[in-house]
């Protein structure tokens, strides 16, 4: 029978059947095609206990494998029907050049040769026991004897966040299966040319013909091929582990001349394939069109680009030294409605409070509506010990939250109403309220002017209070200098203001994270699309203010690029001042991708001292800092790219630093949804330290073991030891 997959691949069976008798019966041959390549590529043999015979495969190492203890992510990649383990070979050119440039991580690559089935196996366990072809459980023995004889032969690391499938035709639709019902091992494919079809194949394919699908003595059995395809898997996909899928074809596929089956053109099952996927929770996914129909001059720059992508979330570092201590633990707390995350911190007994943004009752306490505002209090073990919720019908939103020296918590944020009960100025107005240890509210101030006003942080002083920052669009405190301008205000410990500050230029300004020294000066530090130094650079630029106690300004630095930069948490140490946010231009370092995290350092007097610029080629934001007891500090962001190793959408990044801004390590965790960011990429991401712990807190659109989704977006709390 002549199917349509045979038609497309007549052309390199000669040359792949060529190839098969050169390498006879040898164990073990180094391929000697293109040997001024600095890679090796060499064909082994290995005992496959589940096929009961030996399997064969070429592994490509990368240039300076022999020579470093380096640990290498995966790439398996699987031929199309009727070819060889060899076909791959094409693409050893491309990847020395992607690892040679650095658009790719050095990678270690598998091409598994697979004659079961006439090699028509389609990578999957078959059921049929007739006598014209030889069917084998593929799936089982790639699983289970593949990748463990690599993992144990090759300096591999051995999870899935390094490790990713590609295929073409046949090896498409492979690539396709192993990422759905194997997501635990594979954080990515590369799908090419996938011969694919839905709901079933048509009358002249080959997967009706060589029992990869079959049952008994029937080579095809439709419930079998239903079963195994992607809409089955789809169904059954969680979303438990993330997915990143690259999806290519040619416009030049065989068109099948009955009109019946024009819908199984694979360049039209292709795009099928991707609008479902694209659609499905879990999985992010691309898809290109190239000039070409099933062959190479789609695989090679389909493959090329795939690599690319899929670099962006490869994880590079092996897993026992990511990030010098133990996984991350945590919990989910929030309502049925969409929760925010707005602030944690910890006594000085190992209790940890937490404040939320809720859109529904928490614990049982009344819901006002809009968004309230909850606080929660754990024991050291986790335990709750009290919750306490406070709104009006409109939007109370949280910023920030402290553990006074006394003990007690102090909340910041904004309300849309009447929150203290001595009326609104407008808009929205500036909120601070204190709880006791035991939860009994103290006291709530508000205040504001008739435009909005927001509080955006807050940090403890020493007396008791409080000072908090964030913006005003009215004269809070002297005349309104354009858009947004930068407020102050001192809170003292019955809740009276001491006083506010009030500065900016003509264009947006506002603050987004404050710190208090040693001896009581106040560094405020944000975001200001006004010339507000000579340093302004343009666009938007971070600064650092410093403000007496008293409340008179003292010092001002304004830092950035021709870009965005922002400037989004603070901390002080004893002799000086450290900052992180993102910028869109080349800080520190030239820009990686959409934007860079960065950490910058500055002396008490404000002179920056030292800076670093950290990401990948997509979205990376720092979003909160705090300074460890041993004089380091450590840096909290998220990303969508891999850092450290891509776990989601958006992962949250924790980088360690030592006093001289140096990078001392970094690790990557989340859930496979948005974690850390809300639908615009804003941050929503606090920290803090409680001993040797640091404890992160932010908005997640996903679920944790033992912690599901109470819907829409919840807020997690990791513990790192």
């Amino acid at each position: 029978m002549m199917t349509s997959e045979y038609l497309l691949m007549t052309k390199f069976m000669f040359a792949a059947a060529f190839v098969l008798l050169a390498l006879g019966t040898l164990m073990t041959v180094v391929v000697s095609a293109q040997d001024a390549s600095p890679s090796q590529v060499v064909t082994v043999d290995f005992e496959s206990q589940t096929l009961g015979r030996i399997a064969q495969y070429t592994v490509y190492l990368p240039a300076g494998y022999d020579g470093s203890d380096q640990r290498y992510p995966v790439v398996y990649l699987l031929h199309g029907r009727g070819d060889t383990m060899t076909a791959w070979l094409t693409v050893r050119s491309a990847l020395d050049t992607l690892i040679a440039d650095g658009d790719i991580p050095p990678v270690i690559a598998v091409m598994p040769d697979m004659p079961s089935s006439d090699r028509g196996s389609y990578y999957v366990d078959s059921a049929y026991t007739g006598m014209l072809y030889r069917a084998e459980p593929v799936e089982t023995a790639f699983f289970n004897d593949l990748i463990p004889h690599v993992d144990a032969t090759y300096r591999t690391i051995p999870d899935r966040t390094s490790r990713v499938v590609g295929g073409y035709s046949m090896g498409g639709y492979g690539a396709i299966r192993y990422a759905l019902a194997h997501p635990q091992h594979f954080m990515g494919a590369i799908i090419l040319s996938p011969a694919v079809y839905t709901p079933l194949p048509p009358a002249d394919s080959s997967t009706r013909e060589f029992g990869a699908f079959g049952s008994g003595s029937a080579l095809f059995d439709e419930s079998i091929y239903t079963a195994l395809n992607y809409p089955a898997l789809l169904d059954l996909f969680t979303g438990e582990h993330r997915l990143n899928l690259f999806v290519a074809v040619g416009d030049d596929e065989w068109k099948h001349p009955n009109p019946e089956d024009i819908e199984h053109d694979l360049d039209f099952e292709a795009h099928r394939f991707y609008n479902r996927v694209s659609r499905v929770a879990g999985i992010a996914s691309e898809f290109r069109v190239y000039n070409g129909g099933h062959d190479w001059d789609v695989w090679e720059p389909g493959f090329v680009e795939g690599m690319r992508y899929l670099a962006n979330f490869l994880n590079t570092t092996p897993l026992d030294s990511a990030a010098g201590s133990s996984s991350p633990q945590g919990w989910l707390t929030g309502t049925s409605g969409d929760d925010a995350a707005g602030g944690i911190a910890a006594d000085e007994h190992g209790n940890v409070f937490q404040v939320l943004g809720v859109q529904g009752s928490m614990d049982g306490q009344s819901y006002a509506g809009g968004m309230d505002i909850a606080v929660v209090k754990y024991s050291p073990d986790r335990a709750v010990q009290w919750t306490r919720q406070f709104g009006t019908p409109g939007v109370d939103r949280p910023y920030g939250l402290v553990v006074t020296a006394q003990q007690d918590v102090i909340v910041a944020g904004y309300t849309q109403g009447d929150l203290a009960g001595s009326g609104s100025a407008g808009g929205d107005d500036i909120v601070v309220l204190k709880l006791s240890p035991d939860g009994d509210l103290l006291w709530i101030t508000q205040f504001g002017t008739p435009e909005a006003d927001r509080a955006y942080a807050i940090a403890s002083m020493p007396n008791g209070g409080a000072v908090i920052t964030g913006y005003s669009k009215g004269a809070l405190a002297a005349e309104n200098a354009g858009d947004k301008d930068v407020i102050v205000a001192r809170v003292q410990p019955d809740g009276a203001v001491a006083w506010t500050h009030q500065f900016g230029g003509e264009g947006e300004d506002k603050a987004q994270a404050v710190t208090v020294g040693v001896d009581g000066t106040i560094f405020v530090a944000g975001m200001s699309s006004s010339a507000l130094t000579p340093d302004y650079a343009g666009g938007i630029d971070g600064f650092v203010a410093a403000i007496t106690a008293a409340g008179e300004p003292s010092a001002l630095a304004q830092f950035g690029t021709a870009e965005w930069d922002e400037v989004t948490g603070a901390a002080v140490t004893a002799d000086s001042v450290v900052v992180t946010g993102f910028t869109a231009g080349d800080f520190a370092a030239p820009l990686a991708g959409d934007k860079d995290i960065i950490v910058a350092a500055f002396d008490l007097s404000l002179q920056r001292t030292a800076a670093d610029q950290l990401g990948t080629n997509l979205n990376d934001k720092g979003a909160a800092i705090i300074v460890l007891p041993d004089g380091s500090f450590a840096v909290a962001g998220y990303s969508d790219g891999s850092i450290a190793g891509s776990v989601g959408d958006f992962d949250i990044v924790l980088v360690r630093y030592d006093a001289s801004v140096t990078r001392q390590s970094a690790v990557q965790f989340g859930t496979p949804a948005r974690d850390g960011a809300d639908e615009w990429a804003e941050k929503n991401l606090y920290l803090t330290v409680h001993g040797e712990s640091v404890i992160v807190s932010g908005l997640t659109q996903g679920s944790m073991d033992g912690s599901p989704n109470q819907g829409g977006s919840d807020v997690f709390v990791f513990v790192i030891e």
